[in-house]
C-alpha cells in the first residue's frame, strides 16, 4: 500500500507524542487531490519537490543546526569556552566535545532529518510509477527523469549528514506506511548506507540535467551535484571514522578503501572533465559578495546550494557572519541587525600566507556598531575570534533586503563547490597514484584564485611543484582545505575522514599555550603575535574604520608611530597567559584550558595522545532510544 504524499511522520519521539504510532499513521489527508494527479503533471510534480527543499530550510537542518549547532571544535572554527563542568540544556557545548542525549537540539534535528527522508522517499516511489516518468526519451533526460534523480540526490545527501553527525543511523528508503513498526528498528553500519547511496545515485546520474539547462540554476541538485556527491561520499566511505570500541571508541576505515577512492576519482573527474564549473569566471571576493545579493553564477564555483527564501529563514549573514549592532528604536542603517555565532581559532588567520587573496575575505577582526563604525573584534580572550567576512550583511543589496531588522537572510545554504571537487579529486588521485600531474593541476587551479597574477609563478607554480612525494602533497591538501573553506562548518568532517582530528587538536592546544608563554618572554617570540596595534580612519560616510599592525606584520621591529595615529593597542597572544589573583604568577587562561575539555583539557593534557579518539560523533536523542525498545544503543561512553 502506497502512502499518500500529504501524509508523514517524523522518526523520531515526536510521533509518539500522540495516543499511538498507529493511530498516528492511520489519519487520513483532508484533500481530495491524489498521487496520481500530482505526478501526472510536471508542474505539479515539481512543486511538490519544492516541498521537500523547503523542509531542508529549516533551522533545525540547514538553516542554522549542521552549519553552527553541531560544529565542534578545529583549528578552523572554534568556540571558547572557559567552565570546566558547566553543561547548557540545548545544546551549545557540543563545540567542545562535552554532549548530553536530553539536549533538545539533538531531538529535533533528528525528527526533522528523518521526516525530510521520508518525504523523498515517498516521492520517489510515487514518480516511479508515474507514465510521465517511464515514458520514452531520447537524448536529452526529461524533467519528471530529472527531478527523480534530484530527489535521490537531496535524500543522500541528509543520509550523509546523519552518518556525520551520529555514525551509524536508521536507514530506510520506503516511506512509513500503515503498520510497519519503525520504532522496533535498529541502526545500519554507515558503511552499507554510503554503499547503497552511491549506488543509487550512480543509476541516476545519466537521467539528469546540468544546472545550466535548469531554470534555478545551481538551486536544485543538478547532473554535477550528484557526480561531486558520489566522489564525496565514497571519499567518506574509503575514510576513517569513529567506530564503537572501547572506552570512547576507536577511529578506523575499511580495508577495501582504495576502490573507493577510485570510484571517487571517477566521479569527480567527470565533473572537472565536462567543464561546467569554472573558478575563473569570479574573483574569490567577488563570489561571496553575490553569495549575499542572491547572484549565483550558474558556471562558477558554486555547484549547489540550497535555496532559503528571502524574509522566511536562513541564518547565513545573520547567526554566521560579520556582527552588526542595530538600534532599533533610532535605525542609523538599514542593514539590520547581525549577531555572528561562528568564529575562528586565534591561531587560523596565521596560518595563510598574509598575501593570500582569501585571508581577508574568510577572517573580519571588526565589527560594526549601531552606526556601522567598525570596532575590534578578537574575541573575549582571542582564543576564538574574528568574524565570518563570507556572509556578511553589509554586502546585501539595499534595494532587494528583507523587511524587518534582524533574523533570516534568505541567503543560500552552500552545499558542494567547484574548488571542493578540484581538491577532492587531487586527494584521490594522489591516494592512488601519488602527486600525479592531474593532481597538481587540481591543486593549482585552485591556488590561482587565492593569489594575484603576479604571485602565481611563485605561490602557484613553485609550491605545488616543490610537493615531494605523496605525503607532502597530501599535507597540502590538507592545509588548503583548511584556507579554501574557513566558516563553511566542513573542516571536523574533513580532520575525521583524515584520522587527523586527534593530532590537530592537541597540536592546537599545545601552540596556544605556547604562544602565551612566549608573548610574555618565555622563550623566543618568533611568529607570536602578543599584541596589535590599531589606527582609526574614517569613511566618505565619516564612519569610523580600522587598520591594523601585529596582525599580519609581526617581531620586535614593527613600526607603530602614535604620531601616525597608531594609538591604540589591544593584547592578542598575551590573553592567552593570565595572572593568579592569589600568587600573582601566570597561568594559562581558562579558554585554552577547557575549550577541548571533552578532549584535551588542563587536568588531561599528559595522558592524551593522537592514539586518543575524538568523540566528535554525538549522542543518539534520549528519546530515541527509549522509543526505538532497546534496537538502539548510545556508543562511545554516551548514557
Amino acid at each position: 500500500m502506497k502512502t499518500n504524499i500529504f501524509r508523514y511522520i517524523a522518526f523520531g519521539a515526536a510521533a509518539l507524542s500522540l495516543s499511538a504510532c498507529e493511530d498516528f499513521l492511520d489519519v487520513s489527508p483532508d484533500s481530495s487531490i491524489t498521487n496520481d494527479d500530482i505526478f501526472s503533471s510536471e508542474d505539479e510534480t515539481k512543486a511538490m519537490l519544492n516541498t521537500v527543499y523547503t523542509k531542508l530550510t529549516a533551522n533545525n537542518l540547514y538553516g542554522l543546526a549542521w552549519p553552527y549547532t553541531f560544529n565542534t571544535n578545529t583549528d578552523v572554527e572554534m568556540k571558547s569556552n572557559g567552565n570546566q563542568f558547566s553543561t547548557s540544556g540545548n545544546g551549545d557545548e557540543v563545540h567542545c566535545f562535552d554532549m548530553r542525549s536530553l539536549w533538545g537540539s539533538l531531538e529535533s534535528t533528528w525528527n526533522s532529518a528523518y521526516e525530510a527522508v521520508n518525504y523523498c522517499n515517498d516521492f520517489i516511489e510515487n514518480m516511479q510509477d508515474s507514465p510521465l516518468f517511464s515514458a520514452e526519451v531520447s537524448g536529452t533526460p526529461s524533467q519528471m527523469q530529472h527531478m527523480y534523480g534530484e530527489a535521490k540526490c537531496l535524500r543522500a545527501m541528509i543520509y550523509l549528514d546523519l552518518i556525520r553527525t551520529w555514525g551509524d543511523v536508521p536507514y530506510r528508503t520506503e516511506s512509513t506506511k500503515v503498520g510497519i513498526d519503525f520504532y522496533g528498528e535498529g541502526v545500519t553500519d554507515r558503511n552499507v548506507i554510503l554503499e547503497n547511496l552511491v549506488n543509487d545515485l550512480i543509476g541516476v546520474e545519466d537521467m539528469m540535467l546540468p544546472a545550466a539547462d535548469l531554470t534555478e540554476g545551481v538551486e536544485r541538485a543538478s547532473r554535477e551535484y550528484c557526480q561531486a556527491l558520489i566522489g564525496q561520499l565514497c571519499l567518506y566511505r574509503g575514510g576513517y571514522a569513529l567506530r564503537p570500541g572501547g572506552s570512547e571508541g576507536v577511529m578506523s576505515r575499511a580495508d577495501d578503501y582504495l576502490d573507493w577512492y577510485r570510484t571517487a576519482k571517477t566521479y569527480l573527474g567527470r565533473v572537472i572533465s565536462e567543464g561546467r564549473h569554472s573558478l575563473d569566471r569570479e574573483s574569490f571576493a567577488e563570489m561571496w559578495a553575490r553569495e549575499c545579493r542572491w547572484q549565483v553564477l550558474r558556471d562558477g564555483d558554486m555547484i549547489f546550494e540550497i535555496p532559503m527564501r528571502k524574509d522566511g529563514n536562513g541564518s547565513y549573514g545573520y547567526n554566521i557572519g560579520v556582527t552588526i549592532g542595530f538600534n532599533e528604536d533610532h535605525p542609523a542603517h538599514p542593514y539590520g541587525q547581525a549577531t555572528n555565532r561562528i568564529s575562528y581559532c586565534g591561531l587560523y588567520p596565521f596560518t595563510f600566507d598574509q598575501r593570500d587573496l582569501r585571508l581577508d575575505v574568510t577572517c573580519v577582526p571588526y565589527k560594526y556598531d549601531e552606526d556601522l563604525n567598525q570596532e575590534v573584534d578578537l574575541g573575549k580572550s582571542c582564543v576564538s575570534g574574528w568574524g565570518v567576512g563570507k556572509w556578511n550583511k553589509m554586502n546585501m543589496d539595499l534595494g532587494n533586503m528583507m523587511s524587518g531588522t534582524a533574523g533570516s537572510t534568505g541567503i543560500n545554504a552552500v552545499r558542494m563547490r567547484y574548488a571542493d571537487v578540484l581538491l577532492m579529486y587531487a586527494e584521490a588521485e594522489n591516494e592512488l597514484n601519488g602527486p600525479t600531474a592531474d593532481a597538481k593541476e587540481a591543486l593549482k587551479k585552485v591556488r590561482r584564485r587565492a593569489f594575484d597574477p603576479s604571485l602565481h609563478a611563485e605561490m602557484v607554480e613553485a609550491y605545488v611543484e616543490g610537493l615531494a612525494g605523496p605525503e607532502a602533497f597530501f599535507n597540502a591538501i590538507v592545509n588548503e582545505r583548511a584556507w579554501e573553506f574557513g566558516g563553511e562548518g566542513i573542516r571536523k568532517y574533513d580532520l575525521a575522514r583524515w584520522n587527523k582530528y586527534s593530532e590537530t587538536l592537541i597540536k592546537v592546544y599545545k601552540t596556544l599555550v605556547d604562544w602565551g608563554k612566549r608573548a610574555w618572554g618565555d622563550g623566543a617570540r618568533g611568529d607570536v603575535r602578543d599584541r596589535i596595534y590599531i589606527r582609526e580612519t574614517t569613511d566618505a560616510n565619516g564612519r569610523i574604520r580600522l587598520e591594523f599592525r601585529g596582525l599580519k606584520e609581526y617581531g620586535p621591529d614593527i613600526d607603530h608611530p602614535v604620531s601616525e595615529g597608531w594609538k591604540k593597542t589591544q593584547d592578542y597572544a598575551m590573553n592567552w597567559q593570565v595572572r593568579n589573583k592569589e600568587t600573582e604568577q601566570l597561568e594559562i587562561h581558562d579558554d585554552v584550558k577547557w575549550s577541548f575539555r571533552g578532549f584535551i583539557n588542563f587536568s588531561n593534557e599528559s595522558s592524551v595522545t593522537p592514539a586518543t579518539p575524538v568523540r566528535y560523533l554525538c549522542p543518539y536523542p534520549g528519546r530515541i532510544i527509549t522509543t526505538h525498545k532497546g534496537s538502539i544503543q548510545q556508543q562511545y561512553g554516551y548514557r
